[in-house]
């Protein structure tokens, strides 16, 4: 029989959030998509259950908690618990920085360190104006891209993928922050994009390796195979991505590329090139920077764009 039986005394905020708590650690969830930890999934899904905003003052800690709230949250309990299934998910709702998104299964939960970079203004290594042409690539559900539509509304922003549900997912997300310099295109990578149009790429591509997608937690299992699967070293699109933004890319142009666990492989195939990795507030790992000179150096101008 579990806590939430409709026998039970209602409790206060702060008991109900406590046995919340418990019942995810006991259950080992696995926190990645969001949330850094059981207790802030905890407090997630006991105010969304009650109609309450993530920004509930902690004073609500000592008062009733809602008795038609009890069944609602029992079933977010059991969906995430036995079924595994991400919080953002079971609410509808992930966060990136200050934006909230509307989030489901056709794209990844909004998660990627690369938000630091927009949010420093892509300083200190972006110099002088504000960009003017963005470019969210494998935007998914559009966060990364949105989140730099919202802090640069004088840049345009392009949110490319090229899994038009993805898209559709994004362009939801573009009407609800009513973004209007932000764009949705389906593309395959960077393709359609005219040579030396591109001040800035934020690039979360697919790239977890055939060895960790088969290792990965269940949760994961939610998420759009798509989005992740990256073959043997994780690298599939990697090497073409960088490639075409080396033609795309103007002369200050920089790329932003999130590799993860694949950066090892990254380094392997380049070894004399000397990646610059970046140490992110937010944290994360396998994020670099390169300018298009540096991509010069990989790929010459004359190299056919694949």
């Amino acid at each position: 029989m579990g806590f939430y039986h409709e026998s039970i005394t209602v409790n206060d905020f702060r008991e109900i959030l406590r046995t919340t708590e418990a019942q995810l650690i006991q259950a080992d969830i696995f926190c990645g998509h969001g949330y850094e930890s059981p207790h802030d999934e905890a407090v997630a899904l006991v105010l969304s259950a009650a109609g309450l905003a993530m920004a509930t003052e902690v004073d609500i800690l000592d008062e009733t908690y809602p008795q038609d709230a009890w069944s609602r949250l029992q079933q977010f309990i059991t969906r995430r618990t036995t079924r595994r299934e991400p919080t953002a998910y079971i609410l509808g709702q992930g966060w990136l920085g200050p934006l909230a998104f509307k989030v489901d299964n056709r794209a990844l939960i909004p998660r990627s360190p690369l938000m630091s970079v927009i949010e420093s203004g892509f300083t200190p290594w972006w110099q002088g104006d504000d960009p003017r042409v963005i470019v969210d690539l494998c935007c998914g559900g559009g966060s990364l891209g949105l989140l730099a539509a919202w802090a640069f509304p004088e840049s345009q922003v392009l949110l490319l993928d090229i899994d038009p549900l993805a898209l559709d997912l994004a362009a939801e997300n573009r009407a609800l922050h009513q973004l209007t310099n932000a764009h949705c295109q389906q593309a395959d990578l960077l393709r359609p994009l005219a040579p030396s149009s591109i001040d800035i790429i934020i690039a979360n591509p697919p790239y977890v390796d055939v060895e960790e997608l088969s290792n990965l937690p269940a949760e994961y299992a939610y998420e759009p195979v798509l989005a992740l699967e990256a073959g043997l070293d994780g690298l599939d699109l990697v090497h073409q991505l960088m490639q075409q933004a080396c033609h795309v890319l103007n002369t200050d142009g920089l790329l932003f590329l999130e590799v993860g666990n694949a950066w090892v492989a990254l380094e392997q195939h380049y070894p004399r090139f000397p990646f610059t990795w970046l140490a992110l507030e937010c944290g994360g790992h396998g994020v670099c920077v390169l300018s298009k000179a540096d991509l010069m150096t990989l790929f010459s101008e004359t190299s056919t764009v694949v």
